[in-house]
């Protein structure tokens, strides 16, 4: 878990976990230099081979990265060098299943004794257990894809991209986000029970106040971190105010809403009033009744 120690960056402002989570402490490039420094400090502590203690240092620390790829967040996998983010879109950021497998093979582990067969047994199966569920949920995402794209094209709309985002809890029910120009749909579906998938459509705001809101520092940042996900609207607040959503991210409910955007105020001339600034939306629902939801929507009883 050392690397999300850069979630300490919050306090350096609003903006600052957008910037710099998932980004230089979850480096391919530095992650495995670490390693050597730990793995040798452990081989000081607790004595014994050092090659072994670095090479279990390193891949422990690896294996974070490598796992946050598979979420929808983003990780800058090659920082400093890249802020490029990479994202698979295979599992939710918040999965349960994959976590209690891990437990699971622990505590045979620690029950049997570290060093013992048993143990090693029982973490080559976890590990080949929770491989293939991250496999699992990149074949489900794809095909969810390719399910939305079909329904659209049957329907006789044309789309220039396709995308769906894990939800939480499980793997089959996945938020999907289709674009054709500036005209946006947001829908959910389950693949145990691939019905027809229930529209939001809106088209998303342009114009002179959108580009000066997207100009501003903070504009161009929550761009670059939404992954092609930033999508605008224009309120009326006395000046107007742009708000950019991050579609990746939402619940049934209100689908048009993501859980996070940025909101600059113009102005009546549109130059932006400061920075900009976060927002985090309120849940559409009580938490408890979202999940049941998500879950009732995951086997189609709604």
């Amino acid at each position: 878990m050392a690397p999300d120690l850069d979630v300490l960056v919050k306090a350096a402002g609003p903006l600052a976990e957008w910037t710099w989570h998932r980004s230089v402490t979850h480096s391919l490039w530095l992650l495995p230099l670490i390693g050597v420094f730990a793995g040798y400090a452990l081989s000081r502590w607790k004595g014994g081979a050092l090659a072994s203690w670095i090479g279990l240092a390193v891949v422990a620390l690896v294996s974070h990265p490598l796992l946050d790829l598979c979420t929808s967040y983003g990780t800058q996998l090659l920082a400093p060098f890249s802020n490029r983010r990479f994202a698979l879109d295979a599992v939710a950021i918040i999965d349960p299943a994959y976590s209690l497998a891990l437990a699971a093979g622990i505590a045979v582990g620690l029950r049997s004794g570290v060093a013992t067969p048993a143990a090693r047994r029982a973490g080559w199966a976890v590990l080949a257990i929770s491989t293939l569920y991250i496999g699992l949920g990149l074949v489900v995402n794809r095909r969810i894809e390719a399910l939305a794209g079909d329904q659209l094209r049957a329907s006789g709309i044309a789309v220039s991209r396709v995308e769906a985002y894990p939800t939480l809890l499980q793997l089959p029910y996945q938020r999907v986000v289709a674009r054709s120009g500036d005209v946006v749909r947001v829908g959910f579906v389950s693949l145990l029970r691939p019905g027809p998938i229930a529209w939001e459509v809106f088209t998303q705001a342009h114009g002179p106040e959108v580009e000066a809101a997207r100009a501003t520092r903070a504009g161009q940042l929550f761009e670059w971190f939404a992954m092609g996900e930033a999508t605008p609207r224009v309120a009326d607040e006395g000046g107007a105010v742009v708000e950019f959503d991050d579609l990746r991210f939402g619940f049934p409910g209100a689908p048009r809403e993501g859980l996070w955007g940025l909101r600059v105020r113009l102005d009546a001339a549109g130059r932006p009033l400061g920075p900009g600034e976060r927002f985090d939306r309120e849940l559409p629902a009580p938490a408890s009744r979202l999940l049941l939801t998500i879950w009732r929507e995951t086997l189609g009883l709604s």
